[in-house]
């Protein structure tokens, strides 16, 4: 069991690193959270084993859906209003009426 933990601790800073590294273009940051959402949940499915409370497992799903959700209308909006998903001027994106 530790050496899983350990495993998922390590694939959570590759992915932690991979978001700081790859922060220009949106779609792969939505791709990239929802991979730490998936370690997340692998991590509580393995930890309900011990403590027995399912609810942590579907308050994460739930989070999981509504972030999905969310990255998607905004990854919509965005190539909607400028063509591409290249975050490298963000102030003009939230700064427009």
């Amino acid at each position: 069991m530790v050496i899983k933990l350990s495993y998922l601790f390590l694939c959570f800073c590759l992915f932690l690193i991979a978001f700081s590294a790859f922060r220009n273009q949106l779609m792969s940051n939505l791709i990239i959270l929802e991979g730490l959402m998936l370690i997340c949940i692998v991590f509580s499915v393995l930890s309900v084993a011990e403590l027995g409370s399912k609810s942590l497992i579907l308050m994460l799903l739930t989070f999981a859906a509504i972030e999905a959700a969310l990255g998607l209308a905004l990854l919509v909006n965005f190539l909607r209003s400028y063509g591409n998903d290249f975050c490298l001027n963000m102030s003009q994106f939230f700064a427009k009426n």
